[in-house]
């Protein structure tokens, strides 16, 4: 039986490899001590360097809070802040950091890394009747990043701050009448990451609750920091959320350490003297924060021939792509007043899946441009990646794989094309034979 080690043959691939585009919240720090907060608040993301943020916006969704637990608000939900990331871009080390500069002055652009791009608040933030200000210290908080969303008036996006997204308080932002009135048109908006918390008994509105921290009995978060980004939970604890961040209290600027005691993050992963790094990864001592892998696009941490089967599927594909939804209006067991309305077809991971795949070859457009879909030229560019002998992705190569690569061929499974050029044929069984004896 053949059998040889995967992963060494892997790292060698993934370190010469082609561009990623995804694009996630990396840090947001949103109460830190002191009676000026303003001086050091930010939001920061991740992405491919030189990613360019048009079209994209970040806001900060408040859920009210109900303090004294009988189902009715004592603070309504509310857009808090609102901000429209067109003319920038991911900075040349992959984060961009957005600051509150709304006092005239702060701390964040003397603490970022060379590389980093920044923005303001006061730059980004939707025209409104209102100014931008502080992020709000209180209630539940969710963040979300969007890409399409309805085009409203009065100020070109309905999506603004003081608007209030959730008028019945479902915990959802409104949609169809009698909700989405003129001037406030939120759904639907194709959501490429979120994250949420609660406080005071407040709402959340992530498409998943995965994406949002469980709860931290005995305080709010200041701040919260991202270690992984994962297609799954890999547990104990009860949400995907819960092993991406840390999230914590803060004891004072400028270390912007997490309190002892008051921070939780990924299992297993200690968190003395961890603190918030505007304009760096998040890393103290042993942390180390995930990076993004090159042709990983289902976000299991390896690239592999999943990922190249996943590629396969979405040829053709692009960012826009759409679907068709049924909306239940909050009342599953009275289908009397869903509708079905159309929708974007990619969102969250699944979004930044689709747009990395896309930047597998650059040049695959017209003019040597990357092309505006999935194509052929970006699925075959994998497999520059991947060791197509281990079939089963187990990390060994031995005769399961070859067996499993047989009756994929013979079965038709567009999968079997390991060469590269959309056909499956017998060219491709003799690129896997090659492979396997050679055991990638």
């Amino acid at each position: 039986m053949l059998s040889k080690s995967v992963p060494a043959v892997l790292a060698l691939t993934i370190l010469c490899g082609a561009t990623h585009a995804q694009v996630v919240i990396n840090e947001v720090y949103e109460n830190p001590p002191g009676s000026i907060d303003e001086y050091w608040e930010y939001i920061e993301l991740y992405g491919y360097p030189g990613a360019s943020l048009d079209g994209y916006l970040i806001a900060l969704l408040k859920g009210g809070a109900d303090l004294n637990g009988d189902g009715i608000p004592d603070r309504a939900s509310e857009i808090d802040e609102c901000f429209a990331l067109d003319g920038y871009s991911i900075g040349s080390n992959g984060l961009f950091v957005l600051y509150n500069d709304i006092l005239g002055f702060s701390f964040i652009p003397d603490l970022v890394a060379p590389g980093t791009t920044l923005g303001t608040f006061t730059h980004a933030h939707v025209p409104t009747i209102d100014t931008p200000g502080k992020l709000g210290n209180d209630d539940s908080s969710t963040y979300v990043l969007v890409r399409r969303r309805p085009a409203d008036q009065p100020f070109g996006t309905s999506w603004r701050k003081d608007i209030d997204p959730d008028v019945n308080w479902d915990s959802r932002v409104d949609f169809g009448p009698p909700y989405q009135t003129w001037g406030k048109k939120l759904e639907p908006y194709q959501m490429v990451d979120d994250i949420a918390w609660s406080n005071n008994a407040g709402k959340e509105y992530v498409r998943s609750s995965q994406d949002e921290i469980s709860d931290t009995p005995g305080y709010n978060p200041d701040g919260i920091s991202r270690l992984a980004y994962r297609a799954t939970n890999p547990g104990p604890q009860p949400r995907r959320a819960d092993e991406e961040w840390v999230r914590g209290d803060v004891v004072s600027v400028p270390d912007n350490l997490y309190q002892a005691g008051r921070v939780h993050g990924p299992t297993g992963v200690n968190l003395t003297g961890f603190g918030l790094t505007p304009g760096h990864f998040n890393e103290r001592g042993s942390v180390t924060q995930f990076r993004f892998v090159t042709g990983d696009i289902n976000f299991d941490g390896v690239t592999n021939r999943l990922d190249h089967c996943l590629a396969v599927s979405l040829l053709g594909t692009t960012l826009d792509d759409e679907a068709e939804y049924v909306h239940d209006n909050g009342t599953k067991d009275d289908p009397s007043d869903d509708f079905v309305y159309t929708g974007w077809k990619w969102q969250g991971r699944a979004f930044n899946g689709v747009h990395a795949l896309m930047h597998m070859d650059v040049n695959d457009g017209a003019g040597f441009t990357n092309a505006d879909r999935v194509t052929q030229a970006d699925v075959a560019a994998i497999l520059a990646h991947i060791c197509i002998a281990d079939w089963n992705a187990d990390g060994v190569v031995n005769t399961l794989d070859f067996i499993g690569y047989l009756n994929a061929f013979t079965g038709g499974d567009p999968c079997a094309d390991v060469d590269g050029n959309g056909i499956v044929n017998t060219i491709d069984v003799l690129t896997f034979l090659n492979a396997f004896v050679g055991g990638c």
